[in-house]
């Protein structure tokens, strides 16, 4: 098992890799239906998040504060019959998908439900399947960057980490040729042999680290988005549906400059009790 320190500096690498590992994903969801033509009976759709640790190729969450690969799932059913479903991958890993140990690589973190009839969750999953940022930013990986913003990434990057990091031998060199390549398991054997230079301890240099990178590079990064992004769009679709029954999918602001970090409300809770 990792230890909590290791664990922090795998987060420091997956945050200082600004996402470069994110890109070879496929981008489409899926669907599945069943026939029907009732439009009046009483339904219910439910909403669920589904997480794994990003840049790792293991099942599972580890820790809420490394940043997550999140996939959402769409149901719709009609007296506790699946009338229709419909997932969307954003950019990684479909439901179902398992690792090299045999083990589903997604977990359900959240769900929630909403009432409705079939006509109106009908409609409220058509919206869904087409809701995400990629029509308004574009999809963050190594492959979309411009040369000049990788550039400006890496200097920002290497700046932050030459002056605050302290590592045996060439370490924080090492370090940044690693995260340049997307490299994050060596960077991941490397930082083991760091601390930050002004002798806090690691999990309080790495939310500064966090917070300074973040202010750095929000401008840099405004016209890109990651998979977190796609997934608070449609759930905000999903919850303007819950509460006042409009049918909208409004990204804007929601799809500009990355979202590392996302924690569905009532994770780790029945959300849909």
């Amino acid at each position: 098992m990792r230890s909590p320190f290791v664990s922090s500096l795998a987060l420091a690498a997956s945050v200082l890799s600004l996402s470069f590992a994110l890109g070879a994903c496929s981008d489409d969801g899926g669907t599945a239906q069943s026939s029907g033509d009732v439009t009046e009976e009483s339904c219910t759709a439910t909403f669920r998040v589904l997480q794994k640790d990003a840049y790792k190729e293991t099942a599972g969450r580890s820790s809420e504060l490394w940043p997550p690969h999140t996939t959402t799932v769409l149901e719709l059913e009609c007296d506790d019959a699946l009338v229709r479903s419909a997932f969307e991958a954003n950019h990684g890993t479909e439901p179902g998908q398992r690792d090299a140990n045999g083990d589903v690589i997604l977990v359900e973190v959240a769900s929630y439900t909403a009432p409705g009839t079939r006509a109106e969750l009908v409609a409220l999953l058509d919206a869904y399947e087409a809701c995400d940022c990629d029509g308004d930013t574009t999809f963050l990986s190594l492959d979309s960057l411009q040369d000049e913003t990788a550039a400006a990434l890496m200097e920002t990057v290497a700046g932050y980490l030459q002056a605050n990091l302290l590592c045996e031998g060439d370490g924080t060199n090492e370090i940044l040729g690693a995260l340049q390549s997307g490299d994050v398991a060596t960077a991941l054997a490397i930082l083991p042999s760091c601390a930050w230079a002004d002798g806090s301890s690691f999990d309080e240099g790495l939310n500064a680290a966090f917070s300074e990178l973040l202010a750095a590079t929000n401008e840099l990064l405004a016209e890109y988005h990651v998979c977190n992004n796609d997934a608070v769009v449609q759930k905000a679709l999903f919850d303007g549906f819950a509460e006042s029954g409009t049918i909208a999918c409004n990204t804007g602001d929601l799809c500009r400059g990355p979202k590392w970090l996302y924690t569905p409300e009532g994770a780790g809770s029945n959300a849909a009790d």
